[in-house]
Parts: C-alpha cells; structure tokens; sequence
C-alpha cells in the first residue's frame, strides 16, 4: 500500500503540473523564455544569425539547440511549450527523490521526507515553471551530480556536470570545481567535455557553425552586465538599499568568491572526503549561481531551494 506522504507529494507535483498545463492552454502567448530557444533552434536549422544584439535573448552555446530542438519540432507550439516544462519539471522532482534515497540510507524512519522536501523545494520552481527556464533541470543536475559524487559513480557525476554547461554557460562552474579536487573524474569529464563539443558542430555547414561559435562567446561576454534586469544577487541588493559598489570592487568580490569556492571545497575533499566535499561543491556552486551571478534573478533561486530544503529537513 502506497505510503500516504509519498502519495500526498506526488499529489501536489500532478496538481503544479497540471495548472502550468492549463494555464499555457488558456494562454498561448505567455510563454516565457522559451520563445527566445525556439527563436534560436529554428535560426541555427535555418542557417541565419541566432544571437541578437544586446545584453539579452539566447545566452547559451549552441549545445543547447540540439536539446531543445525536438520541442521546437512539435505542433502546435504550445504542446511543444508542456512537454518542454514537463521534461524540466520531472528531472527536478527525480532529484528530490534521489536525495530522499540520501535520507533513508541515513536516517531511520525518513519516510516523510519527500513529502518534506517537496513542500520546502518546490514553491520556489513556480517562476521557473512558468517561464519554461533551465534553472529548474539545471537544479536537478547539481543534486545529481552532487550525489554521484558521493557515491563514486564517476561517469554519472561527470556526465551530470557535462549537462550543466548545455544548460547554462554558468555550467561551467561546478565542472571545473570537479575537475580540480576529483582526480577520479578528470579522465571522464574530459571524455564528456569532448563529446559537449562535438555536439556544438552538428550542422551541415562547418563555417557556419563557427561563426556561431563566435557570436556566441562575444554574447555571453557582452552580457555579463545584463541592461535593464532586476538583478537579484548581493549587489542586486546592495543596489535596491542605495548602496552603489565600484565595478573593479564588484569584480574583486565575485573573482574572489570563485576563488574561496574552489579553496572550500578542496579542503573538504582533504578533510571530509567524498561525502563532505560533494555536499561543500553543491553549495559552493549553489551560492555562485544565485548570490555572486551577476544575472541572477528571483527565478535563479530554485538553483539553492533543494539545498535549502536538505539542510531544514
């Protein structure tokens, strides 16, 4: 007989899903960021310009268009918009119960946890849901990717890591964390990192596909300091009291908290071994997503509402 609090989670989970569904039904047009993945998927197939001017639209490498580009294909579009939501969505949930997993190895009689930790994790995916962004299977890949870890299951982790950097260039952050303090997923990073690349180039037309590439890197540089976007990070609030930080100041302090990431986590490994240092990478990248991103935003916070929903329960 299915456990009542495991029945009530999964419950709530159906009944978020289902008012996205509706919602989007009623709604075609509001659909987020996706229109900016779709703008970018139908141009890379198209062979034309896929990165716009300006700090805003698609800021992801072209790794990313192969993932979206079977939602892309589906019509009509807003059925593409559901299974693309439903996709994220299920990846974060499988995350959630996977650490429940964590749970029950550690604690005796943990059976309410998912339950727990659903109440706690996701109210804060409700933006991302609605705006069909990546933070939320993103999320997901750091808890997987965290728990791999802390298992052994190297090509798992590595692979996992691999994900990030297709979901956001940000990505990139806890793969070279990883990289860094694991000696036993260099060789299988390095193996998934090259496959990443490959996968960059899937198009007909190799000078295209470079072009892109450098269009691409150019985007993601010029938009470090996003125009007209709410930020939500330390200097996002900084900003909102009226306490205005140099850009050099602001520089130092993001540069360092990468540093002092790195140092925080290979000491854990040093220390704590496995189980401690893929919990101190998980909240090391976590923090860098949201508190020191200079892109962040309210939505970015699902990035550490798993985290936070861990360390309560």
């Amino acid at each position: 007989m299915p456990d009542r609090r495991n029945l009530l989670a999964w419950t709530i989970l159906l009944s978020v899903f289902l008012a996205m569904s509706i919602y989007l039904l009623l709604n075609p047009t509001r659909t987020g960021v996706v229109p900016a993945y779709r703008f970018a998927a139908t141009h890379w197939w198209d062979s034309t310009s896929m990165y716009p001017g300006g700090t805003h639209g698609f800021l992801y490498f072209p790794q990313f268009i192969v993932l979206f580009t079977p939602s892309n294909l589906i019509r009509p579009h807003v059925l593409g918009e559901i299974l693309w939501r439903l996709a994220g969505f299920s990846f974060f949930v499988g995350a959630l119960w996977r650490l429940q997993g964590l749970f029950r190895a550690t604690k005796l009689g943990a059976d309410w946890i998912f339950l727990a930790l659903t109440l706690l994790a996701v109210p804060a995916s409700l933006a991302s849901i609605n705006n069909g962004q990546t933070n939320l299977p993103l999320s997901a890949c750091l808890v997987l990717s965290a728990l791999c870890l802390r298992e052994e299951r190297w090509w798992w982790a590595s692979i996992f890591l691999t994900v990030c950097v297709v979901l956001k260039p940000i990505g990139l952050a806890p793969g070279c964390l990883a990289f860094a303090v694991f000696p036993q997923v260099r060789a299988r990073l390095a193996a998934c990192f090259g496959v990443f690349l490959l996968i960059g180039f899937v198009h007909l037309d190799p000078g295209y596909v470079f072009a892109r590439w450098e269009a691409c890197l150019k985007k993601i540089f010029h938009s470090y300091r996003p125009e007209n976007l709410r930020v939500s990070d330390l200097f996002g609030m900084l900003g909102k009291a009226g306490w205005s930080v140099p850009i050099l100041l602001e520089t130092v302090v993001r540069a360092s908290a990468c540093l002092a990431a790195l140092a925080w986590v290979w000491q854990a490994f040093r220390r704590q071994g496995l189980a401690g240092a893929s919990w101190v990478l998980w909240v090391a990248t976590a923090l860098v997503f949201t508190v020191f991103n200079p892109r962040a935003e309210t939505n970015s916070y699902v990035l550490i509402s798993p985290l936070l929903a861990t360390a309560v329960s």
